[in-house]
């Protein structure tokens, strides 16, 4: 969904809306039925004789993407299996036409379908109108990873002139880590938009493509060139994240490499445009992408039989913000803008930026005013929404006539968050995504008093790099084991068999405070203890042989 206005005499370029993406299912829809004109969603009830195991990924993800895995400590499980090729080929023999597939929920979206063709699908055993349960909770961990996960900083960083992106980067702090030589390099940062054009011919991608660091192009939506759409958002987007001009124009995180997606179809508003957009991300989750972008969100549909409702927002009900939402325990991080709906009668965010565990972004100015457009929080069911804000209006872009220009919407608050998240990331490769996320939060610089505007407020990346490297990580110990994190009540505490025994647990905060101090028999369950607020935190235990250190998120 794009509104654009022409460039001023200024040179300026405003884009009050853009906002796209992929969603699937309604409150009347999450038992999966028809989603659009001639479009239909079913699940699979499991995935029998697809020929995989969980714990042999190698057969459907690559190296890059286990081993991602394997640097936060997370496993492989059912969700990520190939669907059960027999079940798409017998719907496929009924004279169904499938257009997108979802290993993560295990189901497709049928196009150019009538009733009867749904209903004799639905009768076959194996497809269901619920949404899929995988059969075993149960998880293959990768062994630990060998050598380094990225590369390292630049020795000798040079001075940068920013140009139109100073405001934007200078708010948030990231001047500090590309001046400790961190600029994103070795992070694969993939973008989820609508049109790439002309990244291959503008100058602020020249290095990035001169040093092989656009890794590739896929078009979701049919099978034209990325680079020759019309729509040249995605390629604006990509500019605030990975440009390098000649001290003109940066981006946040111009050493990482690219992979260029589009899932949005420009002349139309579907559902079937947040299904590309899933199955996008489980492709690039494949490649073992890192960080994602998307400048994209939908709520009012080309037939308003298919609109969302506010309700809908709640991390789980709409399809894409339930494929969004599994993104942090695959190890990806997630930057969604939060939508242009702030002065319309829709005001809320859009999904997928209702999904839960990822970065929500909306918009301010570069003095830290609201924009009027940013759409405000919070998700249906409380959560705070936008986690946080970055410069939305009068964003420094590269232009499509070869120039520079400047843009609003929170189309382009969010990418400045996405190159900054993979830039610090760089700094702290073992750093679990869920942990970044809440540390990132816990520097907006309204964290203590969160609202539905600012959300957690303007971040501070030079104080998430300095709380990290302050917050004793080099003593953390994997024989401390605490689950369920993150845990809003009680935990479980496991300490290897040797050190079992009674033990006083402290709770210190990520600038090392100490907060609270629990005796406690380990292991074993405590109540967590009262006036902790939602946050990361680090606990540790003293024992006659050695201090075991671990991060809790509370939530």
């Amino acid at each position: 969904m794009i509104q654009l206005k022409p460039p001023s005499l200024s040179n300026s370029f405003s884009m009050r809306k853009w906002i796209t993406a992929f969603v699937l299912l309604t409150a009347t829809l999450a038992s999966g039925q028809q989603i659009g004109d001639s479009i239909y969603w079913v699940y699979f009830t499991d995935k029998a004789n697809n020929g995989y195991q969980y714990d042999q990924p190698y057969e459907f993800l690559s190296e890059r993407s286990v081993q991602r895995r394997a640097w936060q400590g997370l496993g492989v499980g059912m969700s990520d299996e190939p669907l059960s090729r027999a079940y798409v080929d017998t719907l496929v023999a009924l004279g169904a036409e499938v257009r997108h597939v979802s290993r993560w929920l295990n189901g497709l979206a049928m196009v150019n379908a009538d009733e009867d063709l749904f209903q004799e699908v639905l009768a076959l055993p194996f497809v269901d109108t619920f949404a899929w349960i995988p059969e075993s909770q149960a998880l293959w961990f990768p062994p630990a990873p060998s050598g380094e996960r990225f590369e390292p900083p630049m020795e000798s960083p040079p001075e940068y002139s920013y140009g139109v992106a100073k405001e934007q980067i200078l708010q948030v702090d990231m001047d500090l880590l590309h001046r400790e030589g961190y600029r994103g390099q070795g992070v694969w940062v993939g973008v989820l938009d609508a049109g790439f054009r002309n990244v291959d011919s503008l100058p602020s991608f020249e290095s990035m493509i001169s040093e092989g660091r656009l890794l590739g192009t896929r078009n979701f939506v049919n099978d034209s060139s990325v680079f020759r759409l019309v729509n040249s958002h995605g390629m604006m987007v990509l500019s605030i994240i990975g440009g390098d001009w000649n001290g003109n124009m940066m981006g946040t995180a111009p050493g990482a490499s690219y992979f260029l997606c589009a899932t949005e179809n420009v002349h139309s508003e579907t559902h079937l445009e947040e299904i590309a957009w899933i199955e996008a991300a489980e492709y690039m989750d494949s490649l073992g992408f890192d960080v994602f972008n998307t400048s994209l969100g939908y709520s009012d549909m080309d037939s308003t039989e298919f609109d969302y409702t506010y309700s809908d927002m709640d991390g789980h009900t709409i399809l894409m913000s339930r494929a969004a939402s599994m993104l942090a325990s695959k190890g990806i991080i997630l930057c969604n803008s939060a939508g242009n709906e702030g002065s319309s009668s829709w005001y809320r965010i859009t999904a997928p930026s209702d999904a839960k565990d990822i970065i929500c972004v909306g918009a301010v100015d570069s003095s830290g005013n609201i924009a009027s457009f940013s759409s405000r929080g919070p998700s249906f069911d409380g959560r705070v929404k936008p986690e946080l804000v970055a410069m939305g209006r009068a964003t420094g872009i590269q232009y499509i006539n070869g120039g520079l220009a400047r843009g609003s919407g929170t189309s382009f608050s969010s990418p400045v968050m996405t190159g900054s998240v993979a830039s610090l990331w760089q700094a702290y490769p073992d750093m679990p995504a869920k942990e970044l996320i809440q540390i990132i939060r816990n520097t907006g610089d309204r964290f203590d008093n969160p609202d539905a505007t600012f959300g957690y407020g303007i971040p501070s990346f030079a104080r998430a790099y300095w709380i990290i490297s302050s917050a004793r990580l080099n003593h953390l110990s994997s024989g401390m084991n605490v689950y369920p994190n993150p845990a809003s009540r009680l935990v479980h505490i496991d300490l290897p068999g040797s050190d079992q025994g009674e033990y006083l647990l402290s709770f210190y905060d990520m600038n090392g405070r100490l907060l609270a101090r629990e005796p406690t028999f380990l292991p074993g369950e405590l109540a967590l203890p009262g006036g902790l607020a939602p946050g990361l935190y680090l606990l540790e235990v003293v024992t006659n042989h050695k201090i075991y250190n671990t991060r809790l998120i509370i939530q």
